[in-house]
C-alpha cells in the first residue's frame, strides 16, 4: 500500500500518485474537496535538493549528447531536451516518485489561509 497523508479538512487520503499530479508544490489542492494546502515541513528540504538534481541532470544530458554524437553525428542537431526525454526520464520521474512519497511520509499539510 502507497504511503499517504490525510487532507487537514476533508480527512481523506492524498497518496503518493496525487503528489506527483499537483504541477508544483506551491499548486497542492486535494483531490476530494479541493482546499488549497501548503506544505512547510519538508517542502525546503526537497526544493534544495532539486537545485542540486536540476543540474546533475542538465550536466548528464549534455554528456549524453556529446557522447552519442560521437557515434551518431546526426546528434548534434537534436534538442538536448530530447535526448534527456529519451534517455534520462525514466530517472527523473524515480526521483518525482522518491519526493512524492517522502512527502507523505514525513510532511504534514495544512489549509492555506486565504489572503
Amino acid at each position: 500500500m502507497d504511503p499517504f497523508i490525510s487532507c487537514p479538512q476533508c480527512k481523506n487520503p492524498i497518496t503518493v500518485k496525487d503528489v506527483m499530479q499537483f504541477s508544483s508544490p506551491w499548486t497542492m489542492k486535494c483531490p476530494y474537496c479541493d482546499v488549497k494546502l501548503k506544505e512547510t515541513r519538508i517542502t525546503p528540504v526537497l526544493l534544495l535538493a532539486a537545485a542540486c538534481i536540476v543540474p546533475l541532470f542538465l550536466f548528464l544530458t549534455v554528456q549524453i549528447k556529446a557522447f552519442a554524437a560521437s557515434y551518431w553525428p546526426v546528434i548534434e542537431h537534436v534538442p538536448a531536451i530530447v535526448v534527456f526525454l529519451v534517455t534520462l526520464y525514466p530517472l527523473y520521474r524515480m526521483y518525482e516518485r522518491a519526493n512524492a512519497t517522502i512527502l507523505c511520509k514525513k510532511g504534514r499539510f495544512q489549509v492555506k489561509k486565504k489572503g
